[in-house]
């Protein structure tokens, strides 16, 4: 970001990355020592309620991408990445923070995986054009300060015909339209504050950037792409499950109301 950003009193990104570096993702849901192997285990549990097999298999398609060369841009602690190198990608992970890149290396030597991982910005990804047959965001590229400049650095790196999976928070969910402001009414946490101060604090409190987007607006962001596809999932709305219906009602209000708003888009 320029100085100019800086004095407008906008977020930066070393703001975003201050940020991130203190607060790892769900990490703050474990209690498990940081990079441990028990870590893991349970952050892939956490993340599996929230990602059922059948969604992951739907937006990833990790079986589609044997032999293929894979990045993520924001690749946490791995996760996403030992799934695809499992079903034999060749995988690549940038990251803005030293921790999250520490803790993906450490995810891969525990799993006997070959991945390659690097610090760096989505704003100005460090690859060549042209490298990758996919790139995938999940839950990423809502909390950069400029999300256009990371996406046409995404299509930059994507070969020709190659394939984008983002994931963005979703502006009409259940989650933004319904529960964010009765928190604002009645979590302790949250008294006062509307659903976009929510949406952004629900990553951690000082968080400082978190969009929601709608349908209408992933598509114009990913305008530079073709045969783009958007789908919406992931419904972790507590206690809905544990009702008779819940788990079925989950399952359709979760395709249109869902939290998680996903787009796929082929250069």
């Amino acid at each position: 970001m320029t100085r100019g950003h800086r004095d407008t009193g906008l977020p930066t990104t070393a703001d975003v990355r201050a940020f991130w570096e203190e607060h790892p993702v769900a990490a703050a849901s474990i209690h498990e020592k940081l990079g441990a192997p028990e870590f893991y285990v349970t952050f892939d549990r956490l993340r599996n309620e929230i990602e059922p097999a059948a969604l992951q298999d739907q937006v990833y398609r990790y079986a589609a991408f044997d032999q293929k060369a894979v990045l993520e841009v924001g690749c946490g602690n791995g996760y996403l990445l030992s799934r695809y190198a499992r079903h034999g990608a060749r995988v690549w992970g940038v990251d803005l923070t030293r921790t999250a890149v520490a803790l993906a290396r450490q995810r891969f030597e525990l799993g006997a995986l070959r991945g390659y991982f690097a610090q760096g910005d989505a704003q100005r990804l460090p690859f060549r054009d042209g490298s990758f047959d996919l790139v995938v965001s999940a839950g990423v590229l809502h909390h950069v300060p400029d999300i256009a400049a990371a996406i046409a650095e995404i299509h930059r790196v994507l070969k020709p015909a190659g394939l984008f999976v983002i994931m963005l928070y979703h502006r009409d969910s259940i989650h933004y339209r319904v529960l964010y402001p009765l928190y604002g009414l009645f979590h302790s946490a949250f008294l006062g504050k509307g659903p976009a101060q929510i949406a952004r604090e629900i990553d951690g409190a000082g968080n400082p950037i978190g969009r929601t987007y709608t349908r209408q607006e992933v598509r114009r962001l990913l305008g530079g792409f073709r045969e783009v596809r958007l789908l919406v999932g992931s419904l972790p709305v507590p206690g809905l499950r544990a009702l008779p219906p819940g788990r079925a009602l989950l399952g359709v209000l979760a395709k249109r109301l869902g939290w998680f708003l996903y787009a796929q888009a082929v250069k």
